[in-house]
Formats: C-alpha cells, sequence, structure tokens
C-alpha cells in the first residue's frame, strides 16, 4: 500500500496494549493452534501475528528409485537450481572477468495459476528491473533486447510407459536422454528456429544430447512463461527443460 504524494509512511499498526476496545482481535481469522505455531516459528508472541500466507508442502525427502530421482517439486525447482548454478559456475571459472555480456537468471510466484500477479511472469516486476540494471551500467536496455536472448527453462513432458499413446513417434521424450527444444506453432512455447539450432550447437559441443518435443496435434498443449516474457521483452526465446514424469 503506497501513501499519497507527499504524504509520510502509512502510522504503524498500534501494539495490543495502545488498541482500542472495538479493534478486531489480529489472527482471529485463524485457528489459536496455527497462530501458536507460526508465532513460535517467527519468534514472537500471538499477538503480534497480523494474518499468514501460508501452503501446504510436500516435506516427503528426496530419494533414488535406481537411476531416476523422486522428489517433490522438481517441477520448477530443478530449472531454477540449474539456473542459478550455471551462473554461479560462470563466473567462478573466470570467464566472467573477460565477458561483456549480461546474464541474469530469474524465478517468479505464481506460474502453476496463470502468472498474473505483482511478482509473476506476467507483469512488469523482469522489465523495470532490467531497466534498471542497464541504466546503472550507463545503457538502457532498449538498447540490447535486439541483441539478447531468454532460455525459458521448464520441465518437460517426458515419455511415461503408461501413457506413450500421448507423445507422437517422433518426438518421444527420454528421462535421462537429454534436454528437451519445446515447440508450438500455436506460441504455447515461444521457440524460434534460430535459437533453437543454438541449443544444439551448444548441446553438440558440450556432449550434451539434445531431444525435441512437439505436442500431438490432437492433444491440448501447456504452456509456459517463455511466451510471456517473449512478447513483453521484446527478446528471442527458445522453451527447453529437463523430462519428468510427474508433470
Amino acid at each position: 500500500m503506497c501513501s499519497p504524494c507527499g504524504a509520510g509512511p502509512p502510522p504503524s499498526p498500534p501494539m495490543e496494549d495502545e488498541g482500542q476496545a472495538d479493534a478486531a482481535p489480529r489472527g482471529a481469522q485463524h485457528h489459536e493452534a496455527l497462530l501458536a505455531a507460526v508465532a513460535d516459528a517467527a519468534g514472537v508472541p500471538p499477538g503480534r501475528v497480523l494474518d499468514v500466507d501460508l501452503c501446504l508442502m510436500d516435506a516427503t525427502p528426496p530419494c533414488m528409485m535406481g537411476d531416476f530421482v523422486s522428489t517433490p517439486r522438481i517441477d520448477n525447482v530443478l530449472s531454477t537450481w540449474a539456473a542459478v548454478d550455471g551462473l554461479a559456475a560462470f563466473a567462478e571459472s573466470g570467464a566472467l572477468d573477460q565477458s561483456v555480456d549480461i546474464a541474469c537468471a530469474a524465478s517468479f510466484d505464481h506460474e502453476e495459476v496463470g502468472s498474473t500477479s505483482a511478482t509473476g511472469a506476467d507483469s512488469q516486476v523482469l522489465g523495470r528491473w532490467l531497466d534498471a540494471a542497464l541504466a546503472g551500467l550507463g545503457g538502457r536496455w532498449s538498447e540490447v533486447a535486439h541483441r539478447s536472448f531468454l532460455l525459458s527453462c521448464d520441465c518437460a513432458h517426458g515419455l511415461h510407459p503408461n501413457y506413450a499413446d500421448k507423445h507422437q513417434a517422433e518426438h518421444q521424450c527420454l528421462l535421462g536422454s537429454g534436454i528437451v527444444i519445446k515447440t508450438n506453432a500455436n506460441q504455447r512455447y515461444a521457440t524460434t528456429p534460430i535459437l533453437a539450432q543454438m541449443v544444439r550447437d551448444i548441446g553438440a559441443r558440450s556432449a550434451v544430447p539434445i531431444q525435441e518435443f512437439v505436442v500431438r496435434n490432437d492433444c491440448p498443449c501447456g504452456s509456459t512463461i517463455g511466451p510471456l516474457l517473449s512478447a513483453q521483452l521484446g527478446v528471442r526465446t527458445v522453451d527447453i527443460g529437463a523430462p519428468q514424469w510427474a508433470m
């Protein structure tokens, strides 16, 4: 919530002993046991908890199933980890010192519910950050957008033995058999031919197998944040990801 122009910050909410008699009790909409647990984790009295924003999650630890990893949230914590780990490896290798490029990794909230939020990909948050970053370097995002590219990294549909008919014979992506390039003529994926070939060339140079995925014509196609960001930023994009079963 913003203050009107020229006004100071909004006043802090009153403490428990300063509140009016008719003020609603803090956290009254939640169960006392829940508030107590949240307050204990935060290290504050329950009366200091105004509200909570909580989601249940699977706490089962990861494990190996033969050659495969079984763990919650592969989609899409896996791609987030790979992006950050790749940037860290690039910096540690010393190549960053010789580079004139700007590399960044961005992850967003709310992808599974449409990405339309203040912190989602269907917002102005990344564009504003790029504007500010380039301004700090004495440039403008509009000057480098046409020279930039976007890797939209999200897990791909691996061929499942129980649902093999969901894949075309020419586009059966296998687990452990390489990164998947995802293409869709209806722009559910934002892959362009030039960037797809760039990924194939990088795979060949790095001995990383590359697989191709196109959804069956008679099946609906999911999407990623690639088309959203490509349209908002005006940059060439390729949608890629590691294949998995539990989509």
